[in-house]
């Protein structure tokens, strides 16, 4: 089969999205299907290029509105790809408000499927004018692929559609989790001798308001001498947080900055706890929160009402979920999850292991793009 994937970015510009994009192109064409992406290019220039054997047209913009870019050539190569390249199934994977609309318009004649990221949470005046080709592309779709079960029955949206709903997790990259070569050994040995008789409380991810970062600083004043946050990554929030772990005199939080692949699982490898202080349904699901895991590292979550969180991280098995905003309940949750690492880091890598990993998902992904009760 032929399959289309419109996605906002794509690799190497990193996000979750983009990592499942990647992954289902990379899962689909050891299927033996054809598969070409559709995205945004980050800047003006509409360019084709191609990522690890996957052909992607990344469509140059003029601006961005409330995170939407903004291109009214996209719609025209939209549909001159559709054409061309005759797709059996187009996979959409949304929010994505803009290209949902050129969608409609190109009324392609093939299966046309959905990927249900998240709700749109924030931008509430901006969701009333969507909300109309919102619910347009959600009916035109055949399939809607979910994330995790609990997300989608508790979407505003597909809540109702969940006949149509399949769920596919996201997956977690085993080979770089697993690294066992001499550079990543280098750097272990270099974080072992730079957090000597520290214990390490480790976050990555973009600083978004959602994150709930703050929380996680203000947490960390609760905490003894002998732990040490390491919070990684960037954001729009990372001169607020930074500014906030000074002027409460926190010592012990370390800010590093982005950092590479190999240096994140350098951390995870001597992280005692993990932190994924989310706070909203904007944080649908949390790859990072499924590699923590995988690496039998237990982890502190707030309780969202709805989202995949709770589901990733098992209550009581693979971690410990607390009440939201609570600072010093989640202080202590770090702790509990320190002193009984060992009752949970087992259950931990086997819950990843057997659902967030390619072999878990892959006959998923085969049945939601070839199993069709009527083709249109």
């Amino acid at each position: 089969m032929k399959i289309l994937q419109i996605s906002t970015y794509y690799l190497p510009h990193f996000g979750g999205i983009e990592q499942l994009v990647y992954d289902f192109s990379r899962i689909l064409q050891k299927q033996g299907h054809k598969t070409k992406v559709i995205c945004f290019n980050e800047g003006c220039n509409t360019v084709i290029d191609e990522y690890e054997g996957q052909e992607i047209v990344r469509v140059g913009y003029c601006k961005k509105i409330a995170s939407q870019a903004i291109s009214f050539s996209y719609f025209f190569k939209l549909k001159k790809l559709i054409n061309e390249f005759d797709p059996d199934v187009i996979h959409l994977h949304l929010p994505n408000p803009l290209i949902s609309l050129y969608l409609l318009l190109c009324r392609p004649k093939c299966h046309v499927t959905i990927h249900w990221h998240s709700d749109i949470v924030r931008q509430e005046k901006l969701h009333k004018l969507y909300a109309p080709i919102e619910k347009k592309i959600v009916e035109r779709a055949e399939k809607i692929a979910a994330t995790t079960k609990i997300y989608a029955e508790n979407s505003s949206v597909i809540q109702g559609m969940m006949g149509k709903v399949s769920v596919i997790p996201c997956i977690i990259e085993e080979q770089v989790l697993n690294d066992t070569g001499d550079e990543l050994k280098q750097k272990v040995l270099e974080l072992t001798e730079r957090f000597k008789n520290k214990k390490i409380i480790f976050t990555c991810g973009v600083h978004r308001e959602y994150k709930g970062l703050k929380y996680l600083v203000e947490a960390a004043k609760y905490l003894p001498s002998e732990y040490a946050v390491v919070i990684a990554g960037t954001g729009p929030l990372s001169k607020n947080l930074k500014e906030q772990a000074k002027s409460a005199c926190l010592e012990n939080i370390i800010f590093t900055g982005r950092i590479s692949d190999l240096e994140k699982t350098a951390y995870l490898k001597i992280t005692d706890v993990f932190a994924f202080p989310s706070i909203t349904k904007n944080e649908a699901f949390g790859i990072a929160l499924c590699e923590a895991l995988y690496m039998g590292i237990p982890a502190v979550t707030f309780t969202i009402q709805g989202s995949g969180v709770n589901y990733v991280n098992q209550n009581g098995v693979t971690g410990i979920e607390v009440s939201e905003h609570d600072a010093k309940l989640y202080a202590d949750a770090l702790l509990e999850a320190s002193k009984n690492r060992e009752k949970y880091s087992v259950a931990a890598h086997k819950w990843a292991d057997e659902h967030f990993t390619e072999k878990a998902i892959t006959e998923n992904v085969r049945i939601f793009f070839t199993e069709w009760q009527v083709r249109i």
